[in-house]
């Protein structure tokens, strides 16, 4: 008799090799319950990575605002000068993630500036609690704290 499909068992009679339904459900819902833990924390994992591409964003946005002053005396807020890609009105990142702002900062744009980069509606990274908006200062200050939070 071949024994991967039965054995024999002690009293004679053939027990037949496999999984019965209890087994199967009860496996089922341990992967269910470890799914359950283990896929928000991946999720979260994911949203970390990505945010790079906003502080890659910021670190070409600064660059290229210190290029364009030592050129023109000044710094600037069109974002098409700095080499930044418009989609749908507002200047994005390059996996397209953020949208990239550049504001005046508190000395005005003619010798301070400010980058926002902002999760775009319709990505993973709106639900990047507390990094959704990041930004950058000519003073190279920057928000959320990073001694405080985890985005930079």
């Amino acid at each position: 008799m071949n024994t991967v499909i039965s054995r024999m068992t002690r009293t004679g009679g053939v027990r037949q090799a496999g999984f019965n339904l209890i087994e199967l459900m009860i496996v089922l819902m341990i992967v269910g319950v470890l799914m359950a833990f283990a896929y928000p924390s991946f999720m979260q994992s994911v949203r970390n990575g990505k945010r790079t591409d906003a502080h890659t964003a910021m670190t070409r946005a600064t660059s290229n605002l210190e290029r364009f002053f030592s050129t023109n005396g000044t710094y600037t807020t069109d974002a098409t000068l700095l080499g930044f890609t418009i989609d749908g009105g507002a200047a994005v990142s390059e996996q397209g993630f953020y949208a990239i702002t550049v504001a005046a900062g508190p000395t005005g744009i003619g010798s301070s500036y400010v980058i926002t980069a902002t999760a775009r509606d319709g990505t993973s990274q709106v639900k990047d609690t507390g990094c959704t908006t990041m930004t950058v200062s000519s003073l190279g200050v920057r928000t959320p704290d990073p001694v405080d939070s985890k985005c930079w």
